[in-house]
């Protein structure tokens, strides 16, 4: 019986020291946990907003201790691409960071080079972060990002074309030519727009030209204000844009001289801006020519009667 009590004994205080470590450890698990730093890449940018292919570019993060209370030390960061898309210009594509206070941001940056001949998409960077906590323990954590890489734009405007730069006002105007599309991204809606001191404004949807090509240009519009000197400017306009939407834009100038109509071909400038001149001139015309039919009636008149007074005699 005296065993047995024992025996009982050592498996109640067994059972307790279990329980008390149980509840002892699991606090300790609870306080290193809640005690780990934690560092995540809280933003990033490209400074000029996009990465263009074949040149260098700079990319800023920014890296966050979440800890409440913990200071991180010895911060590593690395940049890297899985097929080496782009290449670190100032460095190994590492950085250094000494120290981030816990709830606290800290800035860095690299200095990248987009390869020649990558597409225009999104290519996956990775940002990974190695740090040590306040007792000297080792902590990594990999972050990644997307990188939208864009193809150089060029254009060139050639082969302008009038067939007449002599006209008078109200008359048709043809403007052709050729976009061509020099670099190695798409050209996406192109638009020629026809703009001046002489012209209508007029606009023709070109559509898109793609690396290599060339799109045709021809806009009809009218001459509507006549030429007063020689400095009067008149503009082919391309506009076009690149797979982001951005607008970009080219110009080509070209010269007509536009006079005032005769009276024959008044029908021209009805709609026309500047027809004052060409009505002031035809005004003019139709008085003189009025002038001229009434001395030549009143002459006859006179003729008349003198005729007639000859012939009574």
């Amino acid at each position: 019986m005296r065993m047995k009590a024992i025996f009982k004994k050592m498996i109640i205080g067994v059972i307790a020291a279990a329980v008390l470590l149980s509840g002892a450890g699991g606090k300790y698990i609870r306080q290193v946990s809640a005690a780990t730093p934690r560092v995540m890449l809280a933003d990033y940018s490209v400074e000029g907003g996009e990465v263009v292919a074949g040149k260098d570019f700079t990319l800023n993060l920014t890296l966050r201790n979440t800890a409440a209370k913990t200071t991180v030390r010895n911060l590593k960061v690395t940049i890297g691409t899985e097929g080496g898309e782009f290449l670190p210009v100032e460095s190994a594509g590492t950085a250094y960071i000494d120290k981030i206070d816990a709830s606290t941001d800290a800035e860095l940056s690299f200095v990248l080079h987009a390869i020649d001949g990558l597409e225009e998409k999104s290519y996956k960077v990775t940002v990974k972060t190695e740090y040590e906590d306040g007792s000297g323990y080792s902590y990594d954590v990999t972050d990644t990002i997307y990188l939208s890489v864009m193809l150089n734009q060029r254009i060139s405007i050639s082969d302008v074309y009038l067939a007449n730069n002599m006209l008078q006002l109200g008359d048709t105007v043809e403007i052709c030519g050729m976009v061509n599309n020099l670099g190695k991204g798409t050209l996406y809606n192109v638009t020629a727009r026809i703009d001046g001191d002489n012209v209508m404004e007029q606009s023709s949807y070109i559509g898109n030209v793609e690396s290599g090509k060339s799109g045709t240009v021809d806009v009809l519009t009218k001459a509507d204000v006549i030429s007063h000197n020689a400095g009067d400017k008149n503009k082919l306009i391309i506009t076009y844009e690149d797979k982001s939407g951005n607008v970009y834009s080219e110009e080509a100038e070209f010269m007509v001289s536009v006079s005032q109509p005769v009276y024959e071909n008044l029908e021209k400038v009805k709609e026309s801006k500047d027809i004052s001149g060409a009505v002031k001139q035809i005004v003019v015309i139709l008085i003189v020519v009025m002038v001229i039919a009434l001395i030549i009636f009143l002459a006859y008149k006179h003729w008349k009667k003198k005729q007639r007074l000859l012939e009574d005699i």
